[in-house]
């Protein structure tokens, strides 16, 4: 006979907050960084791209890839839009 399993919300804090899942957020991290430096690079677009690792407010932890130029993502007069973050991010 199957048991019903149920998963607390404690468990779930508990599991999050673990060496091992905050070693494989930044892993991720740093795999969208790197993959975001190749794509700048091939497509001439100067930006440098950095990662933080850290908790949300609350307990959620978390690695933010982070980049300056802001224009290319989202287009203006000076700049094409190129998505160099979203398009890292989806490839990792």
């Amino acid at each position: 006979m199957a048991r019903k399993v149920e998963i607390s919300r404690e468990f779930i804090r508990a599991a999050a907050n673990t060496p091992d899942v905050r070693a494989q957020l930044g892993v991720v991290a740093r795999r969208v960084k790197a993959r975001a430096d190749s794509l700048a690079g091939a497509e001439g677009v100067e930006m440098d791209t950095w990662v933080e690792e850290g908790t949300r407010p609350g307990w959620r932890p978390q690695a933010v890839v982070y980049g300056d130029n802001a224009e290319q993502e989202w287009g203006s007069s000076r700049e094409d839009r190129r998505r160099i973050m979203g398009r890292a991010a989806e490839g990792a």
